[in-house]
């Protein structure tokens, strides 16, 4: 039987075998009346835009007296997942350019079927071990020349089913401490999470503490020694995995480190990180810290406050701001950068209205021009989108978004709808190096779930039947003079972005 058809089949099966056990609702927005809840989807352990994930879920183990009822009674968490994508780009075609580019450089898509199926026993002294298999199957058309989006293996520029062990790890668990050793999801350490935005999550290989043993104050501690990008199934040390590139250092490196391509190839190192969570009545308050050796250190901090306002409307305010710093042999040359960003969100009978506004450094002494390095998880950005993630050098943009629980009211149970709309204001002086087009970015998300009514965003984790499908219209300025700017710093191009249209879908089932 064709490997395939058996993955899928499997999954099937595994889904009808769960059918009959009760299903947990995990998420503490959703505990109590639907009626009641604030959904944003800047939840502090899933800021950006990245999909929800059956991550970690909390059962109700029974207590394991032997090893055999440890495995008899641990428990299988698993998504079966249908996902296409279409990103058809319109290209600027300068006048000194002999003709057009070819359309197969403006079209990237894929269509694929997969998910995942992990176990993990019950609890024996608090210990656990657990696994997850992850898959993704090209369904339909998907030409190698349209590859670039990551919902396939791409290897030679290809587009070919993946199959990977992206978890496998031992954990203790009591109800101050928590530690896990070996390859793991790890989706709420800002810097270091999900980005699951396509077939598969990121995942991580190392070690994590946590530590709740005082009142409202989560402590984190990691040693993470390598990841799997999304649609990989090789892991890879963190200086690769942050996808550096020696055509974008600045200052002294030594070119023995990177290959002809400019991929770094030199010795692999870990990350270290530190992190401490405060929730407080009304307020959140974080503080992190990511070292690598000879590459980085990144800090990271985020502070939210949410008020009720008269009787119906709850409003929030939060900030955030990041350093980057190159360390030791800096192998990535001069890095020295920094954003912030604020948001506004009001909340009233199922109505999220929300502003955001980010600003990235410009400093041509640093890497890429101060572009942030964001590649371990999702972008953490506020106006982090569907397509615009914000962190490119001097990037300020300004985003506004309104979400409607379209079953709050009993308008069309079982829907939640969103639109945004972000102005991203490049550095685009003649003077400047790394200068980029001005550009904007309008996004449509309309979710529908089975088994929920309303009370859920657009990101929301739960089980059960969902389709989510998401539109994003990105325009770019293209009223520059680009002889002058390529008389300027001899960079060659023969066209520039003009817009494109992206489009997405999801079919989960999540058990």
């Amino acid at each position: 039987m064709n490997i395939k058809i058996q993955i899928v089949l499997s999954l099937v099966t595994l889904t009808s075998l769960m059918a009959t056990e009760p299903q947990n609702e995990t998420d503490p927005t959703l505990i109590g009346s639907d009626k009641n809840v604030n959904i944003s989807d800047d939840n502090p352990t899933m800021a950006g835009d990245s999909i929800s994930a059956n991550l970690d879920k909390k059962s109700y183990f029974l207590g394991s007296q032997t090893i055999m009822d440890a495995f008899k009674n641990g428990k299988v968490k698993g998504l079966i997942r249908y996902s296409a994508q279409n990103r058809d780009s319109n290209l600027h075609v300068l006048q000194d350019d002999p003709g057009n580019p070819p359309p197969d450089q403006n079209i990237k898509q894929y269509s694929a079927l997969g998910g995942y199926l992990g176990y993990e026993t019950a609890p024996l002294y608090n210990i656990t071990i657990g696994g997850t298999f992850y898959t993704s199957n090209p369904v339909g058309n998907n030409p190698n020349q349209y590859s670039g989006l990551g919902g396939l293996g791409e290897r030679h520029n290809e587009q070919v089913a993946y199959s990977v062990l992206g978890e496998a790890y031992l954990k203790y668990d009591d109800s101050k401490s928590r530690l896990v050793i070996g390859r793991q999801e790890m989706p709420d350490y800002r810097f270091v999470s999900l980005s699951n935005i396509r077939m598969s999550p990121l995942t991580h290989e190392g070690v994590t503490y946590e530590n709740r043993s005082i009142e409202n104050l989560r402590i984190n501690f990691a040693y993470i020694d390598k990841m799997k990008e999304r649609n990989a199934v090789k892991f890879i040390d963190m200086i690769e995995g942050s996808r550096v590139s020696q055509g974008k250092t600045e200052g002294n490196i030594d070119s023995s480190n990177y290959d002809a391509d400019g991929h770094y190839v030199g010795k692999g190192e870990a990350m270290s990180m530190v992190g401490a969570v405060y929730t407080g009545e009304g307020y959140v308050l974080e503080g992190w810290d990511y070292y690598i050796p000879n590459f980085i250190n990144t800090t990271y901090a985020y502070a939210q406050f949410s008020t009720d306002v008269l009787d119906d409307i709850t409003l929030s305010f939060a900030l955030q701001g990041s350093t980057q710093d190159d360390v030791g042999d800096a192998v990535a040359g001069n890095i020295s950068s920094w954003f912030w960003g604020a948001k506004i969100q009001a909340y009233s009978e199922g109505v999220t209205f929300f502003t955001n506004v980010n600003q990235i450094a410009y400093n041509e002494n640093s890497y890429d021009g101060g572009t942030i390095f964001v590649r371990w998880g999702t972008p953490q950005m506020f106006n982090s989108f569907q397509v615009q993630d914000s962190e490119l050098a001097g990037t300020k943009s300004l985003g506004f978004g309104l979400q409607y629980d379209l079953g709050y009211h009993n308008l069309l149970p079982h829907f939640v709808a969103r639109v945004r709309y972000g102005i991203y204001d490049m550095p685009d002086a003649l003077e400047d190096k790394y200068a980029a087009q001005d550009r904007t970015e309008a996004t449509f998300d309309l979710r529908w779930s089975l088994e929920k009514t309303d009370g859920f965003g657009i990101f929301t984790q739960m089980d059960g039947l969902s389709v989510q499908f998401r539109i994003a219209y990105d325009d770019y300025k293209t009223d520059y003079d680009f002889a002058a700017y390529q008389a300027e710093h001899g960079y060659s191009f023969e066209s520039v972005t003009s817009d494109f249209v992206d489009t997405r879908l999801y079919i989960d089932y999540q058990f």
